[in-house]
């Protein structure tokens, strides 16, 4: 594949989106070290810290990993298309997550099902209402709704971003709602979400919303073990 000039590169919010766009644009038909993953990315004026990049790597689905520790390097199993995103579908939503979540999630599940893999908007949408509203459930449950309280506005809640943040640093038994790293990794889903709600000039592609579903679905098990 030809480079892309400067000007068309495509930029990327966090590393696991970063990984996503290389792979659309064929970067991973050949093996690609963490060096020359870094150099290209630079090049589009993402610069992330190393461990990130490493954790997205580890967890990138369409990418094969080879050589040894310090020296390994990545190549795609696959092509970017949509017959892959119809196989990952089923890997979503491990059994006893649904389970938890089908009670205060019937319609958002149901909905999610429908949309998956045909609207990137409305999947976005769902997942980051399904985060808002079990972040909000969960501090229910245990009599700490006020701590998601807009202090500013009287009987409104924080924004999400906010939510989230709270939710890494209330604990129960010493236990966060979210774990900080999770916290951390879910700001892609979070901004997926807010462009498919906020954004009406930009369209959300599912290839971007695939790297992301392990975070959101941490993210899940973790509140949902605060039901």
């Amino acid at each position: 594949m030809g480079a892309l000039h400067k000007e068309e590169m495509r930029s990327a919010r966090n590393a696991s989106e970063s990984l996503v766009i290389l792979w659309e644009e064929g970067f991973f038909k050949t093996h690609q070290n963490f060096r020359s993953i870094c150099e290209n990315l630079t090049s589009r004026g993402n610069n992330f810290r190393p461990s990130s990049l490493g954790i997205a790597l580890r967890q990138a689905k369409f990418l094969t990993r080879s050589g040894r520790h310090g020296a390994f390097e990545y190549i795609q199993k696959h092509k970017a298309d949509p017959d892959v995103i119809k196989n990952i579908r089923h890997d979503l939503f491990p059994d006893d997550l649904v389970i938890v979540l089908k009670k205060d999630f019937k319609i958002e599940l149901e909905d999610l099902n429908h949309n998956f893999n045909k609207s990137g908007n409305c999947t976005a949408f769902l997942l980051r209402k399904i985060l808002e509203k079990l972040i909000y459930i969960t501090f229910a449950k245990h009599g700490l709704v006020s701590k998601l309280e807009d202090k500013s506005q009287t009987g409104r809640l924080v924004g999400l971003g906010a939510m989230i943040k709270i939710a890494s640093s209330e604990k129960i038994k010493g236990v966060s709602f979210l774990m900080p790293k999770t916290a951390e990794e879910i700001q892609g889903m979070k901004f997926l979400g807010d462009i498919s709600a906020h954004n009406p000039l930009t369209e959300v592609d599912m290839k971007t919303i695939i790297p992301q579903m392990p975070y959101i679905v941490t993210a899940y098990k973790e509140l949902a073990k605060k039901l």
